[in-house]
């Protein structure tokens, strides 16, 4: 089993291939403000310049969630399409939809895959994959998932999603997902029992390990219209479990959820009842992450 890792300008360029950056993509498909971003992934504060609303959730575990803009003077030569941005401590997602016609949506297409190409390697899960398409390089790993426009499809109803998430080890983004401190050790002993470990979140985080499972439970308070730090992090799980796994990103409305992660075994979540006022979840995760 392999242990914990997973297969605005001028564009500047190291060895063969030129740099990746987020916000480079956005520029070439004329998205309107982008400034300043941090490479290969913005932080949410950086991409909530794109959109102009407030964050979601309670700093530092925050969100940016919202539809960004093309560029006014491409507006006026054609219907834009209609987006949706969602950038997280682990993740990025682009999500680009109602085309006004097919000529659009290719044009969008070959700009973003071209892209992508360019600056990053194709992994061996795009192999034999109608509509997905996955690149790595670069400390980054791309997921490029579509639906091409046809004569049965309206382009309007094609899609085209971009998204992205660090590549580093299983660990290390599970960190980053559960605002774990940096010198905060996972080391539970084999015993089941519960033990505190230190979150720069809002949350109660705990963990504990049974056998070959080790399992994290994060709770905070729950407010009537909010999404409470808790929920907010575990959408953030499912959403990056989702492309660890090269599904497509969906909406999981279960209780438990699992996902196959290939040499890297099983992963799934567990939702509580908001018993008490509190949103209660529970990530599990292999034992074997804890060694890297």
């Amino acid at each position: 089993m392999t242990r914990g890792r997973f297969p605005c300008s001028v564009i500047a360029v190291t060895g063969v291939k030129p740099v990746f950056s987020f916000g480079e993509l956005l520029v070439l498909i004329d998205v309107e403000g982008v400034g300043a971003m941090s490479a290969p992934m913005p932080t949410p504060a950086e991409a909530s310049k794109l959109t102009g609303i407030a964050l979601r959730g309670i700093a530092p575990c925050v969100e940016l969630h919202g539809a960004c803009r093309f560029r006014t003077g491409l507006a006026h030569l054609y219907d834009p399409p209609a987006t949706d941005l969602v950038v997280s401590p682990a993740h990025v997602m682009l999500s680009i939809t109602r085309f006004a016609d097919q000529d659009l949506w290719k044009n969008m297409f070959e700009w973003v895959n071209g892209y992508l190409a360019d600056t990053l390697t194709p992994t061996p899960r795009s192999a034999g994959r109608d509509g997905y398409v996955e690149y790595a390089g670069q400390g980054v790993i791309a997921t490029l998932a579509f639906t091409r426009p046809n004569v049965r499809l309206d382009s309007r109803d094609s899609v085209i999603e971009v998204a992205l998430r660090r590549d580093e080890p299983a660990l290390a983004s599970v960190r980053r997902l559960l605002g774990l401190v940096e010198d905060a050790r996972i080391t539970p002993p084999d015993d089941g029992n519960w033990r505190e470990l230190p979150t720069a979140w809002s949350l109660h985080l705990e963990c504990s390990r049974h056998g070959d499972i080790v399992r994290f439970r994060f709770s905070a308070p729950h407010h009537d219209g909010q999404t409470s730090t808790a929920s907010l992090c575990e959408e953030w799980c499912w959403r990056w479990l989702d492309l660890c796994a090269g599904t497509v990103i969906g909406h999981h409305d279960r209780t438990q959820v699992s996902w196959d992660l290939g040499g890297l075994g099983h992963a799934s979540i567990v939702r509580g009842d908001k018993a008490h006022r509190r949103d209660v979840h529970e990530l599990h995760i292999p034992a074997s992450w804890l060694a890297t």
